[in-house]
């Protein structure tokens, strides 16, 4: 029986070829690795590269691993799955030293203009924080639901990909390269300590440190310490779990669990993630314009190499 059932699952999945992706993507991390080094040059900072070598290790681990399930002993659906998490975690090594680079940039904080809009909404940061403090099971079901994002991410690859769906799999990936690029580029133009540092509650977490640290130049090391995410305007918190959910669609079982998680992801981020509300507002909007983006732009164009699927 499981013989057959393993045989379904190859003939379904068929042979992938994914030239088109595998180059644009690897040569989209690749511009980020240039454009990082370039960034540290003209800002004066410098790279702890033994920082970066677990991930280095792992991500050469996982691509050999990679390797052998497509070459040496043919598995598509586990050679795509392995690949996208090398992605993944190349990707998140590149992105990540850029967020910080990008908040060095002499601008003014927008953090008024952000709490503006919460007030003008009806909405009190302060009020709804306190409110979640005093309520520990609604603090310990919101924390629970903020920190799946990765998991959540790991567990869409790994679905998507099971199942043979490895055009959707290469969709969410080119989602996620397109809201982490919007993100980065809207907080560049509009930065933000976040509402943690704005309202001086629990200022000390050490996201916020770091912020204000790059953002005056105290900071000019990168990877001497574990780095943070520190982004607040827009939530990027909330754009991926949003074009996570969406690439989730249709599955019977992970694409509801995903709606409830996220909705909890959604009602945390202001009181776990130190978000103004207006940061979630631009999350979704950000979220939508790289669906879009990816629909109309991305996939067209390497669609057809996307998943080149033949009967086995």
């Amino acid at each position: 029986m499981w013989k057959k059932l393993k045989a379904w699952k190859e003939k379904r999945i068929g042979k992938i070829e994914p030239a088109a992706n595998t180059r644009a993507i690897w040569g989209t991390i690749a511009a980020l690795a240039l454009l990082d080094a370039i960034g540290l040059q003209v800002q004066g900072m410098s790279l702890v590269l033994m920082a970066l070598l677990s991930n280095v290790i792992a991500i050469l681990l996982i691509l050999s691993i990679s390797f052998a399930y497509r070459y040496i002993r043919p598995r598509m659906r586990i050679s795509e799955m392995t690949h996208m998490t090398a992605i993944i975690l190349a990707f998140t090594c590149t992105v990540s030293i850029l967020s910080y680079i990008v908040t060095t940039l002499p601008r003014p904080l927008f953090d008024v203009e952000l709490a503006h809009i919460d007030r003008a909404m009806g909405l009190h940061w302060v009020a709804q924080y306190h409110w979640v403090m005093a309520h520990p099971y609604v603090q310990a079901a919101f924390f629970m639901a903020y920190v799946t994002l990765i998991p959540q991410l790991l567990a869409v690859i790994f679905v998507l990909n099971f199942h043979g769906l490895c055009a959707r799999g290469w969709e969410t990936i080119w989602l996620l390269v397109t809201s982490c690029a919007g993100c980065i580029i809207l907080s560049g133009i509009w930065p933000a300590e976040g509402a943690f540092g704005y309202y001086q509650i629990e200022a000390n977490r050490a996201y916020v440190q770091v912020f204000m640290g790059l953002h005056n130049g105290t900071i000019k090391t990168i990877g001497d310490q574990s780095i943070q995410g520190v982004i607040q305007f827009p939530s990027f918190h909330v754009a991926l779990a949003l074009v996570l959910t969406y690439a989730a669609r249709g599955r019977p079982f992970l694409f509801p669990l995903l709606v409830e998680v996220n909705i909890l992801l959604f009602l945390s981020t202001p009181s776990i993630g130190g978000h103004h509300f207006a940061d979630l507002w631009g999350g979704v909007a950000l979220a939508l314009l790289s669906i879009l983006f990816v629909r109309k732009v991305i996939s067209p164009r390497l669609h057809p190499d996307m998943a080149k699927v033949t009967k086995a």
